[in-house]
């Protein structure tokens, strides 16, 4: 709410026309490189730093917007805020992995669904009312409330992988002091002692006994060494080939999987989808039925409110795996969006055909949406399990949550885009019928390729990613 404040602003003063309009894309150029930031995420040892470091961009951006009296201030926050969203949300699905391991990964991400779809929901609200009461500098403040908590908390996050080796270098500690444990430390070592004191080696003809003292000769306390056993395991021989073939690009491995390329194509299709409603949605309502702004807010509404359905698809994703869920999502968008072309202008009652459609087209989309970053994650670990160690001792997970918020920024620019040129070229029925036969098709990759639950025992010969 606040950013769109600042750009109704600069087109105001500076500029009568809507051309500064195409500024509110700005930020999502960014995002596009935010598999950059996946390559990053797997190479450095804690996912702390960089998450903390995306909320300091957020906040900087953020006080430009609030500060800020000049055109380039304001192109320097978007261009901040889409730096601070790939890094937020690319390490943040990592760290969130991590966290739930991948039999939870879908309620948790119905959970964050759930918290962008209400900030998406509430935001212009909250942020309307704080312009009319409160001036324009307050609308970011809480913003600034929410960042600086965020930062403190992330400051002080202790990742799962951390709180391991606190765990087990705790035991070890108090197993080594003797303060803990099933025996205490004395109780431990005693029986090491009596049994180093009663381990007396038996006497040989050659050993001689002086006084109380057994001597025995140093070829009897000292055995001669079996060089076999000062020779390594693995021979240099047979230690060179790893260091003489090093591990394949971690980014081949992954896109050369076909499940996983249905994910990444599926995000990116419904990112253009969904967005490209925003581009001929409301030309469409003004034009066709005579209807103001608030029928066409209402419509929007339509197709928004499914996204709260997250936590229940989330769910059902954990449950029942992301193939039947996202199949579903896919059947449903794909008839509801193909029939929005039956409404014209001698439609009856056509507000209620086409928000009913586009709630049903919401649903579809809101099934399919979660199922497809899981299955992405899945097919991480799927390769791992059959390939073990080709992505080394980090994983690969940041780069594939990388390459899927790459792919769901470049659907949010070029959805709009493409839409539009449709639209002018093929008209309303047109591009509602190419973005259901999408659909169609993505449905048909989906069952085709898209995996199981990760829990299921995968084949050894399966070929499925």
């Amino acid at each position: 709410m606040a950013d769109s404040l600042r750009l109704h602003q600069f087109a105001y003063l500076n500029r009568p026309d809507s051309r500064f309009s195409r500024l509110n894309d700005f930020h999502q150029g960014p995002e596009i490189q935010v598999f950059l930031f996946g390559f990053v995420g797997d190479l450095v040892s804690t996912r702390r730093t960089p998450f903390v470091l995306g909320l300091l961009l957020s906040l900087g951006a953020t006080l430009f917007l609030a500060l800020g009296s000049s055109l380039l201030l304001f192109l320097a926050a978007r261009i901040l805020e889409g730096l601070s969203t790939a890094v937020i949300a690319t390490i943040g699905q990592a760290l969130l992995h991590d966290t739930v391991g991948q039999e939870n990964l879908g309620r948790a991400m119905g959970f964050s669904s759930l918290a962008l779809s209400m900030a998406l929901l509430l935001g212009p609200v909250v942020g309307g009312l704080l312009y009319e009461y409160c001036g324009y500098f307050m609308t970011f403040v809480p913003a600034l409330i929410m960042l600086g908590v965020e930062i403190v908390l992330r400051a002080m996050l202790i990742e799962k992988r951390d709180g391991k080796k606190y765990r087990s270098g705790g035991r070890q500690l108090l197993d080594d002091s003797g303060e803990a444990g099933d025996g205490s430390g004395a109780d431990q070592k005693e029986p090491r002692n009596n049994t180093a004191s009663n381990n007396v080696l038996p006497s040989s003809p050659k050993s001689t006994t002086t006084g109380n003292f057994e001597t025995t000769p140093p070829t009897a306390r000292n055995p001669p060494h079996d060089p076999a056993e000062t020779e390594p395991l693995l021979s240099s021989e047979q230690s060179e080939p790893s260091s003489a073939h090093p591990p394949p690009n971690a980014y081949s491995v992954i896109l050369s999987s076909p499940r996983f390329l249905v994910a990444l194509i599926g995000i990116f299709a419904l990112g253009s989808i969904a967005n490209g409603f925003d581009a001929i949605l409301a030309p469409y309502i003004a034009s066709t039925f005579n209807l103001g702004p608030h029928y066409v807010a209402v419509l929007f509404l339509a197709i928004a409110i499914p996204m709260l359905l997250s936590l229940l698809t989330g769910y059902l994703t954990d449950r029942y795996g992301s193939k039947p869920v996202a199949s579903t999502g896919l059947a449903i968008a794909a008839p509801a969006i193909a029939a929005l072309s039956l409404v014209g202008p001698g439609s009856a009652k056509p507000m209620l055909k086409l928000g009913g459609l586009l709630f049903a087209a919401g649903v579809g989309l809101a099934l399919t949406t979660i199922p497809l970053r899981v299955d992405a994650a899945a097919t991480i670990e799927d390769i791992e399990r059959k390939r073990p160690g080709v992505f080394g001792g980090k994983g690969a997970y940041t780069k594939a949550f990388g390459m899927v918020n790459a792919m769901d920024a470049a659907g949010g620019m070029s959805g709009p885009l493409v839409a539009g040129y449709l639209k002018i070229s093929l008209g309303w029925r047109g591009v509602v019928w190419i973005m259901g036969g999408v659909c169609l098709c993505l449905w048909v990759g989906v069952v085709g390729l898209t995996g199981r639950k990760a829990s299921e025992p995968v084949e050894e010969g399966s070929e499925r990613g």
